[in-house]
């Protein structure tokens, strides 16, 4: 599953088992690595109250530990595939398949959970560890599109800095989990229209110390925000949500890392 795969080394004698070898995969093969969730682990409401008072850096850093060590939603483990036609950069079409968490990032379990902003450091360190990836722009947009459950986006004024809080969060979160309730939702579908992502981007090569966001889909599927790298990289509000894509990906029938294919000069543009 890596760029180093067959590169170097062979294997010594002949194949024993080819006849039960598939000549082809539908999917990618290699699923995210997230831990089990310890029964004793925390509950999202439990969490989100500790946290409440922590210095940025501090809850940075719980919200690391609580994801890293497996305590999220079961919901969350099981990606979903979504395939597409995609032109790279010079024009050429591709058939991909990718997976994706079916909602965002979150603390707790099936039954008591909450969505957690973070910042981009945060949550790449978490995609290295899960082996994922953050989302670009346009895997945002190919998501809303194929989503089952579309949300309207539910904003709050800025009131000082009322929005930064975790209280916010909590807040957000009820109120999504109020319209997805509505709308009649189950989760472990493919949701979309509730948060922000935040995103890879080329902006990152000249403004490395910013968080660029993007998404927040309207009904007419058009995005609320536009790529923006106007906040510093510790900047999280409660809008801004973490959605994972798995790093190995399908192109043409062929894994690839998701990650490599962004430092292609042809193939940057399927996902970008």
């Amino acid at each position: 599953g890596t760029k180093y795969e067959n590169k170097d080394y062979s294997y010594y004698g002949e194949r024993a088992y080819s006849g039960f070898i598939a000549d082809s995969v539908i999917i990618p093969i290699r699923r995210l690595n997230i831990p089990p969730r310890d029964p004793a682990a925390e509950s999202g409401s439990d969490f989100m109250m500790r946290i409440a008072p922590l210095p940025l850096n501090e809850r940075e850093e719980e919200i690391y530990n609580a994801i890293a060590s497996g305590n999220i939603p079961d919901f969350l483990r099981n990606t979903v595939t979504l395939n597409g036609e995609f032109a790279d950069s010079a024009g050429i079409t591709h058939v991909v398949t990718y997976e994706v968490m079916p909602d965002y990032l979150s603390v707790g379990n099936d039954t008591d959970f909450c969505r957690i902003p973070m910042n981009p450091y945060t949550a790449q360190d978490l995609a290295f560890e899960l082996g994922a990836s953050l989302i670009t722009a346009r895997i945002s947009d190919h998501i809303y599109l194929k989503a089952d459950i579309k949300l309207v986006p539910f904003n709050y004024i800025p009131v000082g800095n009322a929005n930064e809080l975790v209280t916010k969060f909590v807040e957000h979160n009820t109120q999504i989990e109020k319209q997805f309730r509505e709308a009649g939702g189950l989760h472990g579908r493919l949701i979309a229209g509730i948060k922000k992502d935040v995103i890879l981007s080329g902006r990152m090569a000249d403004q490395p110390r910013k968080v660029v966001i993007y998404g927040w889909h309207k009904p007419d599927g058009k995005p609320i925000q536009p790529v923006y790298s106007g906040h510093v990289y510790w900047y999280v509000d409660y809008s801004h949500g973490i959605r994972f894509i798995n790093n190995q990906v399908m192109i043409d029938g062929k894994t690839c890392l998701f990650t490599e294919s962004l430092k292609d000069p042809l193939l940057y543009k399927i996902f970008c």
